[in-house]
């Protein structure tokens, strides 16, 4: 795997911007019934699904995005990568 980029003061992506970006996607999901938003119509909202859900939402706009993790707990997570 191609290591990231950093730019000029060592950050792939400061966590400003990462949380701003994050944040526009997860409003589209949360307090929502997921199964009566378009996508989720189509596909079970199980944590991969989640997952890879914001990870094809995030990619255009982090050029560096390599993976999603969704947490359902302490101990279960779901991540979503393209090879």
């Amino acid at each position: 795997m191609a290591r990231p980029l950093l730019d000029k003061t060592g950050m792939v992506l400061d966590f400003k911007v990462l949380k701003k970006r994050l944040q526009y996607v997860l409003d589209k999901l949360d307090h929502k019934h997921l199964n009566k938003l378009p996508y989720f119509k189509k596909v079970n909202p199980s944590s991969e699904r989640i997952a890879e859900y914001v990870y094809t939402r995030l990619k255009s706009s982090i050029k560096n995005l390599r993976s999603v993790t969704v947490w359902e707990n302490d101990t279960s997570s779901a991540t979503y990568h393209e090879e």
